[in-house]
Order: C-alpha cells, then structure tokens, then sequence
C-alpha cells in the first residue's frame, strides 16, 4: 500500500492551520536582519515581516532551503514508512531551492537505495500560486488516490497557473535592486504603478497605469483575457499591507467577473521582499501550457 509524504518550501506560504491540517511537510527559507537569522513559516508570520521590512533600512537576506534540510525530509519520510515523496517547490528559475532536493535525492538513493520513490515538480512560480496546488495534492491523498493520480493533477495544475501582480509603491524594488534609483525616482513622480504577469517561471511587466485607482481595474481586465473558464474557477487574491478596502474592492470585481469563489492569501517573506509590502495579485488557470 502507498504511504505518500508531501513537501515543499516554505515559501509555498500556505497558512500553519492548513499545514498540520493536511500533514504538509514544510522546509524553511532562513531570513537574515541585521545580523539576526529566523526562520520564514516557523519564526514569523507573513504580518509581522510586512511591518519588518516597512521600518528596515536595508533589505533582509534570504537564502535557499538546502540539500542537508532536504536529505532530512527524505531520511524522515522512510523513517515512517512512506513509500513514495512528492516535492513541489518554488520556481527553480528564482532560487535554489529546487537544485537542493534534487542533489539531496541523489544522496539518499546512494545511502538507501530506490525502494523510496521521490518525485519532485518545479512549481515554476511563487507564494500560494503553487500553495494551493499542494493543497489539491493532499486533499487527493487524503481521499486515497494514487501517487500517479495526484503527481498528474499537479503537474496539469502547473502546467496552467498564472497570476497578474501589481504594486503600489516603487520605493521596495528600487531597494531590492529590481528597478534602477532613477527609474524608480522617475515612477514615483509619475505616479506610476506596474503590473507583471507572473507565469512559466518568468515575472514580466506587462502593463502600467497612472495612480493607485486604475491598478485594480487593471489587473481585472488582465485576468478576464487570460483565465478561462472563470465560472469553474476559484481565484485567489494575494494580498500585502494593503487597506482592507482596495483588497473588498478587488475581490467585488472578481466576482463581478464571474469567478465561483475568490479566497484571500497573505504573500509571504520571498515575493514581498521583492516587491515590498503593498502588493495585490491575482491568482487563476489560463490556458495549458507545453
């Protein structure tokens, strides 16, 4: 009988209580501040590194989970009897972290061999645009599917996340180094806020508007001509440290736009160090990809 373990990097920014919920297995990306290393899910909540990084000077360090945290995952696993390991993780493109669990395989299929089947998925994006999809992964365990059932949804589910993400604020990526100082000086003055379509492992910017009131209905109008089949659809909107009204305000449109559900995510430490803290997205299906 299959025994199957689930895991992923914290990164994935799924909530603690859905965590134990659905005994996800979680990797912690390390934050250094001013000389003080935490750990991102275990330390500190999504709230608490918003405030962070608003009133830090500098921006925190993050590094990459590591081959030894992910050997121990694996050695875990066996050691209670699991028979087969699924990993999705965040954009290989973007981090590390997914070079690490595939050098830790090699080393535990030399120490024990192959009689543990470890599959690993690059999510090929970020925060709870894969989260959820860890969530679907162990909800079909939780039902009794197949290791081969659940590895082909999530890879089907991979294959068609996307998410538009806007921000409100250049003064974060000019500190993160994402933007220029002139750009950014140049943006602020102009009012500018950017949009970026986040898909395929790729983040582009992919439009702009002028003034924090045309940033909503700009992302809706993007994910109208990008997601399909939005009745079937449950959206998630990725939220930062933003007014409780702008976030009512997207997920009325949302629904205006037919989506069945719109759920609200907190992003986590490794999208809002990038962006900075005022950040909104929109997550959904698009069309499959190759």
């Amino acid at each position: 009988m299959e025994k199957i373990h689930i895991f992923s990097d914290s990164a994935c920014d799924i909530p603690e209580p859905l965590v134990k919920q659905y005994g996800i297995g979680i990797i912690p990306i390390h934050i250094t501040h001013q000389g003080h290393t935490f750990r991102e899910y275990y330390d500190t909540t999504p709230q608490q590194y918003w405030r962070l990084l608003q009133e830090a000077d500098e921006i925190p360090q993050t590094s990459q989970i590591t081959p030894a945290q992910v050997l121990e995952c694996y050695r875990q696993a066996r050691a209670e009897g699991c028979t087969h390991v699924l990993g999705l993780l965040m954009n290989a493109k973007g981090s590390g972290g997914f070079q690490s669990c595939c050098i830790a395989r090699d080393l535990f299929y030399e120490e024990y061999g192959r009689d543990m089947r470890i599959e690993l998925v690059d999510s090929e994006t970020y925060t709870m645009i894969y989260g959820r999809i860890l969530l679907q992964a162990a909800e079909m365990r939780e039902q009794g599917d197949s290791f081969e059932a659940i590895l082909g949804v999530v890879r089907s589910r991979v294959a068609r996340s996307e998410a538009v993400l806007g921000v409100y604020t250049l003064r974060h990526l000019k500190k993160s180094g994402r933007i220029s100082g002139g750009a950014a000086f140049v943006g602020e003055a102009l009012g500018l806020r950017p949009l970026s379509h986040v898909c395929a492992g790729s983040v582009e910017v992919c439009g702009k508007v002028r003034g924090d009131k045309g940033l909503i209905p700009k992302m809706v109008e993007f994910v109208r001509r990008h997601a399909v089949g939005v009745e079937r659809q449950e959206a998630g909107l990725l939220y930062g440290a933003v007014a409780e009204e702008r976030i009512r305000e997207l997920e009325g449109q949302l629904y205006a736009l037919g989506f069945r559900q719109v759920t609200r995510w907190p992003i986590g430490v490794s999208v809002i160090t990038n962006t900075g803290p005022e950040a909104l997205a929109v997550m959904y299906y698009g069309e499959p990809r190759e």
